[in-house]
């Protein structure tokens, strides 16, 4: 908050992570994907600080949308940019 020409200007600040709702949080996890391909849910979830179930349900609408896949064996493989 600063005084400017006989008047108050007040800035405000909104976290994203609070206010992106779900389309950012899908966009954020496609980024991490593209940016360190073959990580799985856990380390997703670790990276980008969101739950686990959230992660799976944004991998979901991915995977839906064609635009994420699963390479490797289900214990050792993981999440890669579908090109």
């Amino acid at each position: 908050m600063e005084e400017i020409g006989g008047g108050v200007l007040v800035t405000f600040s909104i976290s994203a992570s609070k206010s992106e709702g779900v389309s950012g949080g899908v966009s954020r996890l496609l980024c991490c994907i593209r940016n360190k391909a073959g990580l799985r849910i856990p380390e997703l979830s670790q990276e980008l600080h969101v739950p686990k179930k959230t992660i799976e349900r944004w991998i979901k609408q991915l995977r839906d949308e064609n635009k994420v896949i699963f390479k490797g064996a289900p214990k050792t493989g993981g999440y890669f940019i579908n090109e």
